[in-house]
């Protein structure tokens, strides 16, 4: 009984010292933004690394026009750059907690995005421009009527095109591929998209598609940074300021636009992608297993004692709340909480964030399981150790739950291979596993669905010898009983 008291004390513990944490990084935000960025040796800028030329991977970093100047603006500073890359749409959710300090994405000024956040002076001009496929009658957006056209969600083109009249449905996808080939197969009738992102679209694709001539827009992409932080926007804008005198920014963008990029279609120099993905997957997968099972082994010992034992009625009902309320709610949103929430406060690493998030919800799951294997289990058992003088707690631990596990083995391999697919939304705060890796290739590679047969095969081949692997060690299993 004691050893449940003192784990639970433990858990308290570490309430106790993030509450205390909390309110220390609390203190720590009335710090001038400026001074804290020097006292830290870096700025950190948010981007979703998927807008090429301005935001885009080249051999695993992030490069384009937008870091070029905002390693200029870490220069001014004397600091170093970290480069945060995240899905688009979370880009101000970023700012707002904290995990950056501004925002540099190709971002357009708008009435809703100034409600959160400063712009900085504009540093280049932009539109957006209709596609449609080869032979089609609409030539003009006012030919748009009634129809389907396909946005990237959370752009200026799905504002524009959500605030027209015209337009009969806004398909919102994440990604301006997904419209092209929502486009190609008929699914839409037209795709609104930046200018510079539908020439590579449709030089991808010109047996297919082509862009019509007029804009629809006139729009600037500007920096953006926490609504009232005057002074590193000042600072922002007297670098841009800067860059447009002496005609850097010039050189900077047209670096960008006249150079060729050898690898921009040549799918296999993106396999570090995928070996990345690799490597991440299998991490957050294997720890998250293993913080999963340590919790299920307690939340589910927990209810099955607090059953007979009114000391630990309590305990139990507050795992009845745990498993309620994690089995409840989708793993997504359990994520961004543990990311941008919980752990906002404390610069913890993403990866690290989704081995947490993924374990406490795994941990749900084999509880339920662990419980089931335990009712399981004879109550003879427990008397058998009762009445040979071993305690309540050793008994369990040592007589029970080992044959708990063994019933419920093939359970607890299908949560794992739960969890090994799971982990794929971790690509939502920025973490780079396998189905990051394919979405990230097929936005520089404009290749829609090689890079996703490539992610499906490895995560079958995962399964398939996960599966294989439990199973030869079920017929061990079973062979030592029969002997």
């Amino acid at each position: 009984m004691k050893c449940f008291f003192r784990t639970a004390g433990y858990f308290f513990a570490v309430f106790v010292i993030f509450i205390t944490n909390s309110f220390g990084t609390f203190a720590n935000t009335q710090e001038n933004t400026i001074d804290k960025i020097k006292r830290q040796g870096n700025i950190t800028m948010s981007t979703s690394a998927d807008f090429e030329p301005f935001d885009y991977l080249e051999s695993n970093h992030v490069v384009g026009i937008d870091i070029d100047i905002a390693k200029k603006i870490a220069n001014k500073l004397g600091v170093q750059l970290k480069v945060n890359d995240v899905s688009l749409d979370s880009l101000i959710f970023e700012l707002k907690n904290h995990s950056c300090d501004f925002i540099a994405a190709g971002m357009s000024y708008d009435e809703e995005r100034a409600k959160n956040v400063d712009f900085s002076n504009p540093y280049f001009s932009a539109s957006q421009v209709m596609l449609v496929l080869k032979g089609s009658n609409i030539k003009s957006f006012e030919d748009l009527a009634g129809k389907k056209v396909g946005v990237q969600l959370g752009t200026t083109g799905d504002t524009f095109c959500t605030s027209s009249k015209a337009i009969g449905t806004v398909v919102r996808l994440s990604k301006p591929i997904d419209a092209v080939v929502d486009l190609i197969n008929n699914q839409i009738d037209a795709v609104v998209i930046d200018d510079f992102t539908a020439d590579k679209l449709v030089a991808a694709n010109s047996d297919k598609i082509y862009k019509l001539d007029k804009k629809l827009t006139d729009e600037n992409y500007s920096f953006a940074v926490l609504k009232g932080e005057t002074e590193l926007l000042g600072v922002i804008n007297d670098v841009l300021s800067e860059l447009k005198s002496s005609g850097e920014l010039n050189n900077i963008i047209n670096n960008y636009y006249t150079t060729e990029k050898a690898s921009s279609n040549k799918f296999s120099e993106y396999s570090y992608y995928i070996l990345d993905g690799f490597k991440n997957t299998i991490i957050m997968t294997l720890s998250a297993a293993v913080i999963g099972i340590v919790i299920g082994l307690f939340i589910a010992s927990i209810k099955v004692l607090s059953n007979s034992n009114k000391k630990l009625k309590f305990l139990g009902w507050v795992a009845n709340i745990y498993t309620t309320v994690i089995r409840g709610t989708p793993a997504l949103i359990q994520l961004f909480i543990m990311y941008y929430v919980i752990l906002s406060a404390f610069g913890t690493s993403k990866i690290i964030a989704a081995i947490l998030a993924f374990g406490i919800n795994s941990g749900a799951y084999v509880a339920e399981h662990i419980r089931g294997g335990i009712l399981s289990v004879d109550k003879g058992q427990m008397e058998a150790g009762l009445s040979l003088g071993l305690s309540q707690n050793y008994t369990m631990i040592k007589i029970i739950i080992p044959q708990a596990l063994k019933n419920i083995l093939p359970s607890l391999a299908s949560e794992a291979i739960t969890l090994l697919k799971e982990t794929s939304v971790a690509g939502f705060i920025g973490v780079m596993d396998l189905s990051r890796a394919g979405d990230k290739i097929r936005s520089l590679s404009y290749e829609p669905l090689l890079p996703l047969a490539i992610v499906a095969g490895i995560y079958l081949i995962l399964v398939v010898g996960f599966t294989s692997l439990l199973s030869k060690y079920e017929r061990r299993i079973h062979n030592n009983d029969t002997h």
